[in-house]
């Protein structure tokens, strides 16, 4: 709808959306758990490689019911990225299930990332977390991000008003929701790449090509995604 003037990262993917969250962008761990359920059993079928949550919860540690369930996910070879959360700046501000020690978890950084020169978006969500895990693991782009409006029919009226509309169309958002997908796709092209690769030798990948963008890790992590090395396989 946009002539050309906007695209993802990977336009050409196929992407299995799973809703967990009503018309307010509220929900319960339940309706998440249920949906990573409808994933493992749907994996095979739908050819699912990737599973992007662009969702949090206070960080319960790892016995945490949403934790075990996306492990699971990434066990079944499905490689699982998360939002770091928006409660940054302070320590330990990562949420569940990003909080987990085995999936990539992404933090957001802004648009003068590209020359080092600017700090973590304020917001980004920082560890430790509550079990001592450093997080995020990288950072890709969150700030001012357009993506697809939603026409769905129960976005409620007082959360499509605060909304930065671009047309009818378009949104422009901000948070470390933004920056979780850019990741997904960029895996996603890895995959289309690499078919064989597991979710270690992914998240391998994304961490020797990081740029170091010389922050703390706790707030950084490897640095900020670099896709030409990261689509090489991380060299």
């Amino acid at each position: 709808m946009s002539g050309g003037l906007y695209a993802g990262v990977n336009p050409r993917a196929n992407i299995v959306s799973l809703k967990v969250l009503d018309g307010a962008g509220q929900g319960g761990s339940g309706d998440a758990l249920a949906g990573l359920q409808w994933v493992l059993d749907n994996a095979h079928r739908y050819n699912i490689r990737v599973a992007n949550l662009s969702i949090g919860t206070a960080d319960a540690g790892r016995e945490d019911p949403l934790m075990r369930m996306v492990e699971a996910v990434w066990d079944a070879g499905i490689v699982v990225v998360a939002a770091a959360g928006n409660a940054g700046p302070g320590p330990s501000t990562i949420t569940s299930p990003g909080a987990s020690a085995k999936i990539i978890t992404v933090g957001a950084a802004d648009d003068k990332h590209a020359t080092g020169n600017a700090p973590t978006a304020n917001y980004s969500g920082r560890g430790p977390t509550v079990d001592c895990i450093i997080k995020p693991n990288i950072l890709a782009a969150g700030c001012n991000v357009v993506s697809c409006l939603s026409n769905s029919v129960e976005l409620c009226p007082k959360r499509l008003s605060k909304l930065n509309r671009l047309g009818d169309y378009y949104v422009k958002m901000t948070g470390t929701s933004m920056a979780a997908p850019f990741v997904s796709g960029a895996v996603s092209l890895l995959l289309t790449r690499f078919r064989g690769l597991t979710p270690n030798h992914v998240k391998l990948a994304l961490k020797h090509s990081a740029a170091d963008i010389r922050l703390p890790p706790n707030r950084g992590g490897w640095g900020i995604i670099n896709m030409a090395k990261f689509l090489n396989g991380g060299m």
